[in-house]
């Protein structure tokens, strides 16, 4: 009888243990996670327009390029998709962080009560008092209903009693926690599903657009209509910039910094190769040659990279360039040992999170990396102007890699 009384009060003591193992469930953000949710749903609309649109643009064997700025934009709702549905996984991730604190901080806060629980449980069996009760414990459903049915529950304290209700409180919120958690770890999982999926469809866009470029590239008459368009437009855009810089000069915008470094910094941090590099070279639709009045950064993986601005400044222009540029910023430093500097940063991926006029620091992002414009691969061109003459840009860095 000894033994088997001591095996009811140890499998007590466990059953009381192991409640204060369990996981207890903490509410999400709502907001928050409901703002993500809605965002990769407008995502996801907005991407099945695209898809409509593309496919109608397939159609026309003349509309290469404008079936490239809608792939263009497409690859870029499908970055957005994998970076909302990766901030929604962090965010589950942070809820279960919170989640086990709370577990580690309830167990410090209900230590003591166990102990004593064990303690009077012990007292209770050693007066031999109420051991047929707890011998009720093994033809009980559950630790809860045994508490509530036996003599246990009829000759404890009250303050034993309050103890036990703690408890089998605890219980009960525990197996709705338990159901809540499984709910969370599954819609964490539909979403890693999803961000793979997106990821893979990134992927595949990328053969598809670099399959586009390869076309219009092999289709020289439309390069060559194509690139009179293009020097057109850039020649009206150099001359907006060129009147731009000398009204800041000039004081006419009110806004003219003073270019303290006189120095830049990189443009695309961790991005350090250069595939073209400032100075004469030959156009290949003319064949003849032509400044390349900048430099190229062109990477593996640099689609959608950060761009940020190279020094200080004010936003001269921001915007959507029909000739080379695609989505294009340029920068006013100010002036520096009497010259004037500025910084051109072109082929965003899509518009500029900037705006004309705006104040911006070194370092701020100012777009993202892309393919738009007279480009044929992801790529940053990047330009330095002294004077609105352009310079090469690596005699300007504090340092370039």
């Amino acid at each position: 009888m000894f033994k088997r009384g001591f095996f009811v009060v140890a499998t007590v003591f466990v059953l009381i243990a192991s409640l204060f193992t369990s996981s207890v469930y903490i509410p999400a953000s709502a907001a928050s996670t409901s703002q993500m949710k809605n965002e990769i749903s407008d995502l996801e609309e907005k991407s099945a327009k695209l898809e409509k649109e593309i496919a109608n643009l397939k159609k026309d064997k003349a509309a290469k390029n404008a079936l490239k700025s809608k792939l263009d934009e497409q690859m870029a709702v499908t970055q957005e998709k994998i970076s909302a549905c990766t901030r929604l996984i962090n965010s589950y991730k942070a809820e279960i962080k919170e989640f086990e604190a709370e577990i580690a901080e309830k167990e410090a806060e209900i230590g003591d009560a166990k102990f004593l629980f064990r303690q009077r449980m012990r007292s209770i069996y050693m007066s031999g008092s109420t051991n047929n009760d707890l011998l009720v414990l093994l033809d009980a459903d559950s630790f809860s209903d045994y508490l509530a049915l036996s003599e246990v529950s009829r000759t404890i304290s009250a303050h034993d009693k309050k103890i036990v209700s703690e408890i089998t409180a605890a219980i009960e919120d525990i197996n709705k926690s338990k159901a809540a958690i499984n709910k969370k770890m599954a819609a964490q999982n539909d979403i890693k599903k999803s961000l793979a999926n997106e990821q893979a469809k990134l992927k595949a866009q990328q053969t598809e657009i670099n399959g586009v470029i390869s076309s219009i590239n092999s289709d020289q008459a439309a390069l060559e209509a194509q690139n009179k368009t293009y020097e057109a437009a850039i020649n009206k855009l150099e001359k907006e910039i060129q009147a731009a810089l000398s009204a800041a000069a000039g004081g006419g915008s009110g806004k003219n910094p003073v270019f303290k470094s006189g120095r830049f910094t990189w443009p695309v941090p961790g991005y350090y190769n250069i595939t073209s590099y400032y100075g004469y070279r030959v156009n290949p639709v003319s064949g003849k040659y032509k400044l390349h009045g900048g430099i190229d950064i062109a990477s593996a993986g640099i689609y959608g990279k950060p761009i940020v601005a190279a020094a200080d400044g004010v936003v001269l222009s921001a915007g959507w360039n029909s000739g080379g540029f695609g989505n294009w910023v340029v920068i006013n430093h100010g002036m520096s040992g009497g010259n004037q500097f500025a910084t051109l940063y072109a082929h965003m991926c899509r518009a500029p999170i900037v705006s004309e006029g705006q104040s911006v620091k070194a370092g701020q992002t100012i777009g993202y990396v892309g393919s738009t414009g007279n480009s044929t691969g992801n790529h940053l061109h990047f330009e330095v102007r002294v004077n609105g003459n352009r310079v090469n840009p690596m005699s300007y860095f504090n340092k370039a890699g």
